[in-house]
């Protein structure tokens, strides 16, 4: 398979001894934020004729409270930069955070700057040209990104609607307390089935103890996804519109998805869902009971506020004879500018600042994985600023990293019917042979339709 350019060069990285971050985790907040920025415009520069222009941007992102602080900071610091702009931002956790900002688009209320996955890209190309062109932005420097990245995550109907924030590697989070207390290793380069094997016994031994946990909104992404991709050499649909894995293929998968729970591994999806992408949050996890996830490094900052010392990392779980050994990457997130903003010029300004500035990376930090500017990664390096725990998850992507998957993997319909078809497994409502018919007959009708509306 055709792989990504390693074009990250963090080799340099894993040598530094970046400080960490200390933040107190919890649930996150959603409320105006203090004032502040967007590099101004000739509307807002101070003339001899009076006082610069007042201007007020909308800034939404979601996060946990480390990366909330963080942001604000850069915010703060932009405002006294130009005193005239003021900045609201909007920020809250992960969950609803996609809903409302599709909701917000359709009313026509979208935030002048925003965050998002580019995993939604389809959905909002479909809605038009929701975010500027930075391809046709003077005042953003787009040679600090790689060109790859930018292709591949930002573009989409040929405009470049979202800027990389950072370069989210991928790996196992890890309780080192957990696994001394098991006599497991943190050091230990998994297969599945090694690490079922170990979980079993783990589970035998504790029934309130698990090796692994993850929820349904993650599991396609981290767990299914990326297994059918390692053991079959491509992903289980394409971009032509088809399902491309056979039966037997997605049979496999979904029985990965059932020994997971059967064997005890996998903690139990009710109670998981409980605190879907608040892991960080569940008793279980914060009193020692669950060993590990598999998570983007974005995530790290948060979990490394809860176990403190008995946070580490590890390389993510391998399949054993796998085709593929390549591991999954992708951007933390984009930036994008709202095409509908009444300040668009000063919206690329700041969005520019935020993502190249020396500034404003020395604030920020890693609080959205390793910066993929290249003159925010270097700032940081300077400084000595990258989380070590970071820049290690990031440097095992970097040195294989996953070639980009197809758009319409990430179509929400699609996604949605994936999920519900995993729940029945996880379940036990649909054997692995009856889930693979089911999800071959239902994905394969929606890709049908939206070809069809394509047309």
């Amino acid at each position: 398979m055709k792989k990504q350019v390693k074009w990250l060069g963090l080799a340099c990285m894993t040598a530094v001894l970046g400080a960490s971050l200390s933040a107190c985790g919890g649930e996150s907040n959603n409320h105006t934020a203090d004032q502040t920025t967007g590099q101004p415009s000739a509307a807002a520069q101070p003339s001899d004729s009076g006082p610069a222009k007042p201007i007020t941007l909308r800034f939404s992102w979601w996060g946990s409270d480390p990366r909330h602080q963080a942001t604000l900071a850069a915010i703060e610091a932009y405002r006294k930069k130009y005193p005239n702009v003021t900045i609201e931002g909007e920020y809250q956790g992960y969950d609803g955070y996609q809903q409302k900002l599709m909701t917000q688009i359709a009313g026509g209320a979208a935030p002048d700057v925003v965050q998002f996955d580019n995993v939604w890209n389809q959905d909002l190309g479909n809605q038009g040209d929701v975010f500027v062109d930075f391809n046709q932005e003077a005042d953003v420097d787009l040679t600090t990104f790689p060109e790859k990245v930018l292709q591949e995550y930002g573009t989409v109907n040929g405009k470049l609607i979202g800027l990389p924030m950072g370069t989210n590697g991928f790996g196992l989070d890890i309780n080192k307390q957990f696994f001394e207390t098991h006599g497991l290793s943190a050091d230990t380069e998994w297969t599945w089935d090694s690490f079922i094997e170990a979980g079993r016994k783990i589970h035998e031994a504790d029934k309130e103890a698990y090796l692994f946990s993850t929820d349904l909104a993650a599991m396609p992404i981290v767990v299914f996804d990326p297994y059918l991709r390692s053991k079959t050499g491509a992903y289980w649909l394409n971009d032509d519109y088809q399902v491309t894995a056979s039966k037997e293929e997605l049979a496999d998968g979904f029985s990965l998805i059932k020994e997971l729970y059967e064997s005890g591994t996998l903690q139990p999806l009710g109670e998981a869902a409980l605190f879907t992408s608040k892991l960080e949050q569940m008793p279980k996890f914060v009193n020692g009971q669950i060993g590990s996830s598999l998570e983007w490094s974005g995530t790290v900052g948060k979990y490394k506020a809860v176990l403190n010392e008995n946070f580490a990392v590890a390389k993510p779980i391998k399949v054993k004879d796998g085709i593929d050994p390549s591991i999954s990457f992708k951007p933390s997130m984009l930036l994008g500018v709202s095409s509908n903003s009444a300040n668009k010029a000063e919206a690329v300004k700041f969005a520019n600042w935020l993502l190249n500035d020396p500034e404003a990376a020395l604030i920020l930090t890693d609080q959205r994985s390793v910066p993929t500017s290249e003159a925010a990664r270097q700032a940081l390096v300077e400084a000595d600023k990258i989380d070590p725990d970071i820049a290690k998850v990031v440097d095992f992507t970097s040195q294989d990293p996953a070639a980009a998957p197809p758009v319409l993997l990430s179509n929400a319909e699609v996604f949605e019917i994936e999920k519900d078809v995993l729940q029945k497994v996880a379940f036990a409502s649909l054997t692995p042979e009856q889930a693979a018919d089911e999800l071959t007959e239902r994905v394969q009708a929606k890709l049908d339709e939206l070809k069809e509306k394509a047309k």
